[in-house]
């Protein structure tokens, strides 16, 4: 089985570590994947798109997505300037993160991110970090990799309090995903 997941956010929202993150979490389990970061001017609060493959078998591609199985919007106001859709297949999921659900697509799921983020205090210069509330969801969603191995990732990459509250927000993000029907 494959995935190819487009991440799509805006810069110091996390989006490039959380297509890491998921990566780093597969191959915990003895599977394959690739994050392939997409951005323009380097700056806060521009577009930011990550590409990500996870797989059973070895990914001899290498190149962004064009027809995904899931796009994740990490941030809602992206809709005002762009498509976030473009490239999502028929029978794609949307992942939104938002208070307010809206069904965008056949397959929509949601989560408040922000909200986790405000409950954990996860700041940093001023932006709430949704990535991991985002990454815990995706998991949820694809099925295709254990939380507790998104666990583990967060934790070698974050150390101390750090870790520790990132990995709590991935967990928040699994448990509160939800289907919009």
């Amino acid at each position: 089985m494959r995935w190819e997941i487009i991440l799509r956010g805006r810069g110091g929202m996390g989006v490039v570590t959380a297509g890491e993150t998921l990566v780093k979490a597969a191959v915990k389990e003895g599977k394959y994947g690739q994050s392939i970061p997409f951005f323009g001017g380097e700056r806060r609060g521009a577009p930011v798109v990550s590409y990500v493959r996870l797989s059973d078998e070895p990914i001899y591609i290498h190149r962004e997505i064009y027809n995904s199985d899931l796009v994740a919007v990490f941030d809602t106001s992206l809709f005002n300037i762009m498509d976030p859709l473009e490239g999502l297949k028929e029978d794609g999921i949307l992942l939104l993160n938002t208070k307010t659900p809206k069904k965008l697509w056949k397959n929509t799921f949601y989560v408040d991110a922000v909200e986790i983020a405000d409950k954990l205090n996860l700041y940093i210069a001023g932006w709430k970090l949704v990535n991991m509330p985002m990454v815990g969801a995706i998991a949820k969603v694809t099925g295709m990799i254990k939380i507790d191995s998104v666990v583990e990732a967060i934790e070698e990459e974050f150390s101390g309090k750090l870790g520790e509250l990132n990995a709590e927000a991935a967990k928040l993000g699994y448990e509160i995903v939800s289907k919009y029907d």
